[in-house]
């Protein structure tokens, strides 16, 4: 037999003995293809059963289900959900005790902590029945990007609870083995590193590569600088981050396959992906309810950016409901040709804090500063911060060159910050700093642009929805 299929026979059997992921792969691979009438009702269900297991066991919940009129613990008007208070991260952080279901002696549960992109992790209790419709959805969205169970992937990823190298466990090592996987630290992605990742990718010839979108962008960068031929895995899955498209094409043309684009978040597990059309991220309806809200809370419409808001339907350890997971978005304005009912986010548009706010009011998207610096052989690293309304800080590691570290030239300084003062105003301090190295934040992921004035302008935009 075959190592690769004896090993795909290892995982389901173990799959299959340790809990519902199996089941619950075969439901969603069905769930898939119903029409828009009957998948809107299974959701409409399924948020039903969630909002009255959280009126009847889990206090925190119950008065502002009662203050909305959401639920009374025996019906639900989901006409009233959009009155619902919103839930953020300072409410997880403190009322920790209060979310807690009332029944969790009964279940399988255990702590898990959100990824800190922001600095600013929170911790949360999820189940093992949360467990298992998450590596269901995670294997339904391999198999959109061709990948099978068991097949073999590399791993381009980087975070301290799960990447602790040279320090796993024997259990952590065989499992891997099992499920054909090789992991690579995202947390070095030094010269000789990244040499020692093409070449690990070279010899394993993996069937995906999972990563970071930045993390594979940037061994993407280093395989094109060095002039190292790339194996070419038949899909690349990137997820972490926001994939820009000089990126998705970047990735694309050095390793020769196609990227698909993931959304998620330890908080809630996998929200959406991308299939074979790439025609926006589908939303994993069964699992997830996603809101996209404009100014003032209202529903935004197709092609209008907003914050996502999001209900997770598999978690009754403790429900998260409502939940500003920090990001912006946008629906998409058609419906993808592939046949799914699955409603499509459009476009990802990075984290509440990659998006700038002028004195006025003004969003001014993370993507229209990331675009200044495309094409500047001067720059190998970058970062543009907002701190204030008018003061912005660009961050920057210079470029390799043959005759030592490239320098800008003043016209390209000036250009860089009057275009920025072109959409913060005249008045703006644009303050260029010069390092050697940006660290990316504490879960791995590196934040091209950061404002530290957006997060306080959205969450007083809708206070009280």
């Amino acid at each position: 037999m075959p190592m690769n299929v004896l090993k795909q026979k290892l995982y389901r059997t173990q799959l299959n003995n340790q809990g519902n992921t199996m089941r619950n792969l075969a439901l969603l691979s069905r769930w898939q293809w119903l029409d828009e009438r009957r998948m809107a009702a299974m959701q409409r269900q399924r948020l039903s059963d969630l909002l009255i297991h959280a009126y009847h066991y889990v206090p925190f919940y119950r008065q502002r289900l009662e203050e909305a009129g959401v639920c009374d613990g025996f019906s639900v008007n989901l006409d009233r959900f959009g009155r619902l208070a919103l839930l953020d991260k300072a409410d997880i952080r403190d009322r920790l005790d209060e979310m807690k279901s009332a029944d969790l002696e009964e279940r399988r549960w255990y702590f898990n902590t959100s990824g800190g992109s922001t600095g600013d992790p929170v911790r949360f209790i999820q189940d093992k029945e949360y467990a298992d419709w998450t590596a269901a959805v995670k294997l339904l969205d391999d198999s959109w990007s061709g990948r099978r169970m068991g097949d073999r992937q590399i791993r381009l990823w980087g975070s301290e609870r799960d990447l602790l190298v040279g320090r796993e466990s024997l259990k952590t090592y065989v499992g891997r083995w099992v499920k054909n996987e090789i992991h690579l630290n995202a947390f070095r992605m030094t010269e000789t590193q990244m040499d020692r990742y093409l070449r690990t990718i070279d010899d394993f010839k993996p069937v995906q590569i999972l990563a970071y979108a930045d993390s594979i962008d940037q061994l993407a960068q280093h395989a094109e600088r060095t002039g190292t031929p790339a194996h070419r895995p038949r899909a690349i899955m990137t997820s972490a981050g926001t994939l820009f498209r000089p990126m998705r094409e970047r990735i694309e043309r050095t390793f020769g396959c196609p990227v698909f684009d993931r959304y998620g978040s330890r908080e809630v597990g996998d929200i959406a992906c991308e299939c074979d059309h790439h025609e926006g991220l589908h939303v994993s309806v069964p699992t997830h309810y996603v809101e996209i809200l404009g100014p003032g809370g209202r529903p935004a419409a197709p092609g209008e950016t907003g914050e996502i808001v999001v209900t997770l339907l598999t978690n009754y350890a403790m429900p998260i409901i409502r939940y500003r997971i920090g990001d912006l978005g946008a629906w998409a304005e058609g419906k993808c040709p592939c046949g799914r009912s699955y409603p499509l986010i459009g476009q990802l548009a990075g984290r509440v804090t990659d998006t700038f706010v002028t004195r006025s009011g003004t969003r001014v998207h993370g993507e229209y500063f990331t675009h200044l610096f495309y094409f500047q052989d001067w720059v190998k690293q970058f970062q543009v911060i907002q701190e204030d309304y008018a003061r912005i800080r660009v961050v920057w590691v210079p470029g390799d060159r043959a005759d030592g570290r490239a320098k800008p030239g003043e016209r390209a300084i000036s250009d860089i910050a009057g275009k920025i003062r072109l959409v913060m105003g005249g008045d703006c301090q644009v303050i260029f700093e010069e390092r050697d190295d940006i660290p990316p934040s504490p879960s791995g992921k590196f934040r091209y642009t950061l404002s530290r004035v957006a997060e306080a302008h959205f969450a007083g935009e809708n206070a009280g929805t």
